[in-house]
């Protein structure tokens, strides 16, 4: 897309859950991903993995990258970059009333967005945790340049985040093992956050000593992501929840985080196949039924539903909820379709004998 107020043209990679089609009114939260030429490719697959087993929500992520970097991610200017600096605001005008608004018209976001960046973009995604609570939900920084301008970020932390909106914005900071300015930035706003115990972010940190500047990007991502959906997991060990159960713990962390999220595909699957196999074959069957009323379009629920109730010895409805999967996975192409057949072979051998 052509952008005037920014004056260049932008392209954006988009990736959508792989339940997108399952159903056409869901919502997803949208992750933007700054430098995403280089960024995309790495988060997007971990995203997808993440979500896969209810770690982090399904989510549209959005690559975008800027060919001025050092203009679009710092928000002040630097008397030997006067002309090339100090763009940030502008730039985040760019995001939140253009790219935003044009791909809402495309696909079904939800008003939940996150933001991840390194390095310099990390600095533009720190500096939007810390003045744009009203545009951003949580942000991402992987060994930011916080030392930009004298540490000018740090400096205004305190009085930017008592200028905030009442919701809180859940921001990760971490540092590989670096140098000079970068060592000595992490530990500076280390000091002032933990100086400031009432503020409008809710943060954590981590430092990676094994991590260069350039590999920290994929372990910070996914540090990142676990952290600011800390609690987004209902069952991350081998407990289980029943349905009931379940709609009280979402009911809770939507309060934690100002936030609904609804069950995608993927938590309604994970979440009934656990309590099945964990002894609880009821639990499981009333999850993934309640997940293809809701889904009635995912081979994946479909199928999991017909392996729980074969579990339940339940073997024609069994066979029936594999039928139904196997027509999905034909028309969705979907990467499962053999192993759906698989199951559906043995269903019908076990009926027949």
């Amino acid at each position: 897309m052509q952008s005037k107020l920014i004056d260049e043209g932008i392209t954006a990679r988009v990736v959508l859950p792989e339940s997108y089609g399952h159903s056409s009114s869901f919502e997803y939260p949208v992750l933007l991903v700054m430098d995403g030429s280089t960024q995309f490719e790495h988060i997007a697959g971990n995203v997808n993995f993440l979500s896969t087993f209810s770690i982090v929500p399904e989510m549209i992520v959005v690559g975008v990258s800027a060919r001025n970097r050092l203009k679009r991610f710092t928000h002040t200017k630097m008397e030997a970059y006067a002309e090339r600096s100090g763009g940030a605001e502008q730039y985040t005008q760019f995001l939140r009333d253009g790219l935003l608004p044009e791909l809402q018209k495309k696909y079904r976001m939800s008003p939940y967005t996150v933001v991840t960046g390194h390095s310099l973009s990390g600095l533009y995604t720190s500096y939007l945790a810390a003045h744009h609570s009203n545009f951003i939900n949580a942000a991402i920084s992987v060994s930011p340049s916080l030392w930009w301008d004298d540490f000018a970020l740090i400096k205004e932390l305190k009085t930017a985040t008592q200028n905030q909106d009442a919701r809180s914005t859940r921001w990760f900071i971490s540092m590989a093992n670096e140098p000079n300015e970068m060592a000595e930035s992490f530990e500076r706003v280390l000091k002032v956050l933990n100086a400031m115990p009432e503020s409008g972010l809710d943060w954590e940190s981590k430092q990676f000593p094994n991590e260069t500047h350039d590999s920290t990007p994929l372990i910070g991502n996914v540090e990142g992501l676990k952290s600011i959906f800390r609690g987004f997991n209902a069952v991350p060990n081998i407990e289980i929840k029943s349905l009931a159960q379940l709609r009280a713990h979402y009911s809770a962390y939507e309060k934690s985080v100002g936030h609904n999220f609804p069950m995608s595909v993927h938590q309604y699957n994970v979440y009934g196949l656990k309590a099945a196999y964990e002894g609880k074959v009821k639990w499981g069957v009333e999850i993934l039924e309640k997940g293809v009323e809701v889904f009635d379009q995912s081979e994946i629920l479909w199928d999991s539903l017909a392996t729980v109730y074969s579990m339940n010895d339940d073997n024609e409805s069994a066979l029936k909820a594999s039928n139904k999967a196997i027509k999905l996975a034909r028309e969705h192409g979907s990467k499962y379709l053999s192993e759906i057949e698989a199951q559906n072979a043995d269903l019908k051998k076990t009926i027949k004998n």
